[in-house]
Order: structure tokens, then C-alpha cells, then sequence
């Protein structure tokens, strides 16, 4: 059988339980279908050799495991870069600015600035940009849950929400 006829069978075959898998090593959270799609198509990357003999021992499920782990909890690895990075120092951002306790006003002043500085770059941004950039930070969605909520390609928002970062950091 030819390697993406054995890949795309495994694959429908233990659709549910990679998703399911995705689910437990993130914890239920908003990056599991983004991990799950960052898997798949690593899948089909990873050397043709290697696929067939994990696929012909019945070792694939625990290598994808193996990788869904290193991928999701390392800070080196590329779905950390592709997505999870950006993503934590936004909210890290984000959270410090809400939760800060001010030890004096001049410092609450600076963070408040810093606030309004921000939407007033938003308000300078097509309200397109403005619109997919708000969502994706202040109703904590993923890559994928936008795209899927909003019909909107998913490569569309990840180049909407860089274009906003770059123009709001200039």
C-alpha cells in the first residue's frame, strides 16, 4: 500500500482518538485543535520510511503522542513558535496590565497610556484588522476556533494579527 494511502488510512481511523489525545495533553484548552492540525501535518512531513514502519508495527498512535507532548510543552519546538508563543505574551501582556497592583499613580498613569496607546493604533487600523485582532485577544480564542466561528481562513487571521502586532508596535 502506498505511504499516504497507509497515512490517510491511519488517520481516518484514529481520527476521534488523535483528537481526543490533542484534547488531554492540552488540557481541554482553546491550542487543542491548533496542536491537532500542527500534528497532522507533521505527519505527513516526517520521512516516508519511518511512517510505514511505525504504521506496519502499530507504533504510530505512541510516536504522535510523543510528538503532541515535546511539541506542546517545549518553549524550543516549532509549534511553541507557530503558535503558542505569541499567543502567551499577549495574555501575559494583558493579564499584567489588569491585575497589576500600582505602588504609585505615575505608574498606573503609564500603564493606562500604554492602554489607550494601544486603541488608538486599533482605531487607526481597517476595521477588519481591528475587528479580527479584538476577538482573537479579548475572547481568548485559537488560530482554528476563530477561523471556525468567523469563516474566515485560518492563514487569514494569523497574517491579520501579525500585520496589527507590527503596526501597533511601530
Amino acid at each position: 500500500m502506498c505511504y499516504k494511502n497507509m497515512l490517510n488510512k491511519y488517520i481516518i481511523e484514529n481520527y476521534n482518538k488523535l483528537k481526543d489525545m490533542a484534547h488531554n495533553v492540552t488540557g481541554g484548552s482553546q491550542d487543542k485543535n491548533d496542536l491537532f492540525s500542527f500534528i497532522i501535518e507533521e505527519l505527513y512531513a516526517i520521512d516516508k520510511k519511518k511512517i510505514n514502519v511505525l504504521i506496519k508495527k502499530k507504533q504510530l498512535t505512541f510516536y504522535v503522542a510523543r510528538i503532541m507532548l515535546n511539541q506542546y510543552y517545549s518553549k524550543t519546538s516549532r509549534y511553541y513558535y507557530k503558535y503558542k508563543k505569541y499567543y502567551s505574551l499577549a495574555v501575559t501582556e494583558i493579564n499584567d496590565t489588569i491585575t497589576t497592583n500600582y505602588k504609585t499613580d505615575k505608574e498606573k498613569e503609564k500603564k493606562q497610556e500604554f492602554i489607550d496607546m494601544i486603541n488608538n493604533k486599533l482605531e487607526q487600523c481597517h476595521w477588519f484588522d481591528r475587528q479580527i485582532f479584538e476577538l482573537y485577544y479579548k475572547k481568548d480564542h485559537s488560530l482554528n476556533s476563530l477561523s471556525k466561528e468567523t469563516k474566515i481562513n485560518r492563514n487569514t487571521i494569523y497574517h491579520t494579527i501579525n500585520k496589527v502586532k507590527k503596526f501597533i508596535k511601530q
